[in-house]
């Protein structure tokens, strides 16, 4: 037994013990929590803590001959049987190569249920950030509200009301920055584009970029520009590696409330040099809009001379000559040479106001190159305070409220959704 925050908990070994020797749960771990720490430096745990997971829910969603769903068709584990149910478990699961997300997270979940209140799992939490930090090799860790987040970079910011935003949000300005800002309905989400967050989408993302213009070449008649056609692909739900700002902070707090009404959403506050922002026809953006010419391997090739500091510039441009004979085919006068570290960034776009959806939500995007997920350059992006990275998260309960108030403003799916379809969902939802 240990005593944590002065009072007594028993807690699990395989909290404690080498986690090495528990392949399938650091796995587990890696994919809940470790991956987005690495990417946006804080994990919420809040649904495992609360025990919002149902179990019929996870059963759904599980393989029938998944050994996690064995684990599920059983009553949850108690502190008492625990261990020998999780030694069981791993004698019949002794890969975890294939670990899917939604094993992972059945993983987690049935852990925490071992707990029976939230006090003691929220003690668990806090007992096992350094070994979170250890494991993955990540900055000394911080909890409160149920987040995990790296304590020197971060600071958190909880949204309970459409006022409490407004005043958060009034005072973010500065001379010569540009503010915008990305709403997520779930705090799950980790910031990176559609097409990077699932290995076969950015596997595949030159077969799905042709694929979509051969089925549908009319769609495509009207785009003369690499950008053209991702923006297009971006509007119609192609993953891409475009994100969707805004300037709008009421359109961001839109998004992170109109779903996933159980979860907690986060509104991103992007501040931005303004003269680093990019013009749709910029060399930079038609350098990054050309990647997904290009088969993953010959990507991956890219990146590797990008970030080998022992290629030169002139170096790279040999090497990566494909690339600019693909640039050069869209601007024939541009000049021989592709600087290698915008293939390992990110950039801020303006966006022709080329269809009524963007108009609607005074929308711009961000490009990525090549980037590193576990050390995202999106979140650099992100407004800082007095050093540290401001992170908003919505408070799942306070989602339908906020909602009603938007709604005043004229900020709904009809209004920002101009298409006719969405227009008549909306009406039907009023009624």
């Amino acid at each position: 037994m240990e005593r944590l925050f002065g009072r007594d908990v028993i807690v699990i070994f395989f909290f404690f013990e080498d986690v090495n020797n528990h392949p399938v749960l650091k796995e587990a771990f890696r994919q809940i929590c470790a991956n987005k720490l690495l990417s946006d430096m804080y994990c919420d745990m809040e649904e495992y803590i609360a025990g919002r997971i149902e179990k019929n829910t996870v059963l759904a969603l599980l393989n029938a001959d998944s050994p996690v769903a064995q684990l599920y068709q059983k009553a949850y584990p108690s502190l008492e049987n625990a261990n020998s149910l999780w030694d069981e478990f791993e004698e019949k699961y002794q890969t975890v190569h294939s670990l899917s997300f939604i094993e992972a997270k059945a993983l987690v979940n049935w852990i925490y249920r071992a707990y029976s209140n939230m006090e003691q799992r929220k003690d668990v939490t806090a007992a096992i950030l350094p070994s979170i930090s250890e494991m993955f090799s990540i900055d000394t860790l911080a909890f409160a509200d149920s987040i995990i987040y790296v304590k020197a970079k971060v600071e958190i910011n909880m949204i309970t009301s459409f006022t409490g935003f407004y005043k958060l949000m009034q005072d973010i300005d500065s001379p010569g920055r540009t503010v915008y800002y990305r709403g997520h309905a779930d705090t799950d989400y980790i910031l990176l584009p559609s097409v990077m967050r699932t290995d076969n989408w950015q596997s595949h993302e030159r077969d799905m970029y042709n694929e979509l213009i051969i089925e549908c070449p009319k769609d495509f008649s009207h785009c003369t520009k690499h950008i053209d056609y991702l923006v297009h692909m971006q509007h119609y739900g192609l993953p891409t590696r475009l994100l969707d700002i805004s300037r709008n902070p009421l359109v961001a707090l839109f998004f992170a409330c109109e779903s996933n009404p159980g979860k907690r959403g986060e509104v991103i506050v992007f501040d931005v040099d303004s003269e680093k922002i990019k013009y749709p026809g910029s060399d930079t953006v038609t350098v990054l809009a050309s990647l997904p010419l290009f088969k993953k391997e010959l990507q991956n090739d890219f990146f590797k001379w990008a970030a080998d500091a022992a290629v030169s510039q002139a170096d790279f441009n040999k090497k990566a000559k494909r690339l600019l004979h693909e640039v050069k085919l869209e601007k024939p006068a541009f000049k021989d040479e592709i600087m290698k570290n915008d293939i390992l960034d990110c950039f801020f776009v303006l966006s022709e106001k080329k269809n009524d959806r963007i108009i609607k939500q005074d929308g711009a995007f961000i490009i990525c190159g090549l980037i590193d997920k576990d050390k995202n350059p999106i979140n650099n992006k992100r407004y800082a305070n007095q050093g540290k990275i401001q992170i908003f998260i919505v408070e799942s309960k306070s989602k339908k409220e906020i909602l009603k108030m938007l709604n005043k403003f004229s900020i709904n799916s009809a209004s920002l959704f101009p298409e006719i379809s969405d227009v008549t969902g909306f009406i039907k939802g009023k009624y």
